[in-house]
């Protein structure tokens, strides 16, 4: 088999970027766990995440997925890290008419090392799905020059920032049904559309390092956002590739979830009764922001992401025991109208060592949700507050 490849010539030495199809990368690629063996290190990958494969695997079955970015690869070596030399099974580089070919003479030979990809090409596996992948392949690379590129593509990488993320995600927004829009991609709408008007406006970073109109207490989109998405969905990942997949006749949407009552505005959100979804954060917002965000410090701990956090779990609370009914004539008003007297002065309450729980139990505390019985004394002065 030939393939047409380009050669990149780099400071490490010269590697070809060629197309191969996942079918073919299965049978002729090989990971080795990094291990020592009698006192020397073998192989260069990290374990196989099981997980991460099974993600990768629902991944590539959606309707709009894609793997842009190279399987870095190091042919002819084998698993034992010895160079094959028989010029029936090595991989070479050809030129033919000012073209350079990938030459590979035995298609099911395992003599390609994964640098860098050894999830993409396992979530493929066992798998219906075959795709063209784009790689980068090194001819003839040492196991020991192997190594060194794995470990620094994987130690340089820094995660990009999560409030960007999301927000990038929201493209599809405009490009897609609402019917297909996942979790996490209502709730960038939802951040959106509350960073604009109410309570939250102009209070929302939809990205890091983005300048407000305001000089008061303001919180990341990725705080909203996935406190949105903890009342609708435990696995938003999950819910993304069902919601996403391709069927043999069109794709998935929200109808193709199943409920779970853990989780109180899942059932709005599969029914794509996102307006009733909006309208509970609404009126939530309205009586925080009169209630509880009132005469508060800019750096108080419940403006912070700890805090933000503590609020969306007690809405939870509030909708799962049943204290406030979602109908046209939900009111958080009579629920929350003590939460002003809440003070979070104690340094048990700092942002070192608050933790969700312990906010939530002072709010829990304060509309007898709970009883004192247990609670640790900061949690109860800090719910009588101003009352005590």
């Amino acid at each position: 088999m030939r393939i047409e490849c380009l050669k990149v010539d780099q400071p490490i030495g010269e590697f070809y970027l060629a197309v191969l199809n996942s079918d073919f990368l299965q049978k002729v690629t090989y990971s080795r766990e990094a291990d020592f063996e009698e006192e020397t290190l073998a192989g260069n990958q990290r374990k196989i995440q099981q997980n991460r494969v099974n993600e990768i695997k629902e991944y590539i079955s959606t309707y709009n997925s894609t793997i842009p970015n190279t399987i870095i690869l190091s042919a002819n070596y084998t698993k034992d890290d010895k160079l094959v030399v028989d010029g029936d099974k090595r991989w070479n580089i050809v030129e033919e008419n000012n073209r350079l070919y990938l030459d590979i003479p035995d298609e099911s030979l395992e003599v390609c090392s994964i640098i860098d990809g050894q999830h993409r090409i396992n979530g493929f596996v066992g798998s219906d799905i075959s795709m063209e992948l784009p790689c980068s392949i090194f001819i003839d690379l040492p196991p020991s020059l192997q190594a060194l590129i794995f470990a620094t593509i994987n130690f340089n990488q820094k995660k990009v920032d999560k409030s960007l993320a999301y927000q990038l995600f929201g493209y599809q927004l405009d490009e897609s049904k609402k019917s297909s829009w996942s979790p996490d991609i209502l709730a960038v709408k939802l951040s959106r559309t509350f960073n604009s008007s109410g309570p939250l406006k102009g209070k929302i970073k939809l990205i890091k390092g983005q300048s407000l109109n305001t000089d008061d207490w303001s919180i990341s989109s990725a705080a909203f956002i996935e406190g949105v998405v903890s009342l609708i969905s435990g696995n938003a990942k999950k819910d993304k590739y069902i919601v996403n997949k391709k069927k043999l006749v069109g794709f998935g949407s929200r109808s193709d979830l199943e409920n779970n009552v853990k989780y109180p505005l899942r059932k709005y959100y599969i029914e794509g009764n996102d307006r009733a979804i909006m309208m509970v954060f609404e009126r939530y917002f309205s009586a925080l922001d009169k209630f509880f965000w009132v005469n508060r410090k800019d750096d108080d701990i419940a403006f912070r992401t700890v805090g933000i956090a503590a609020q969306f779990a007690f809405l939870k609370e509030l909708i799962l025991n049943k204290t406030v009914k979602i109908d046209s004539n939900l009111d958080f008003t009579e629920v929350l109208g003590d939460m002003k007297g809440i003070q979070f002065d104690d340094e048990y309450f700092s942002a070192r060592s608050a933790t969700k729980k312990r906010l939530l139990e002072v709010m829990k505390l304060k509309v007898g949700l709970i009883k004192p019985d247990g609670l640790e004394s900061q949690i109860i002065t800090a719910a009588r507050g101003t009352d005590s």
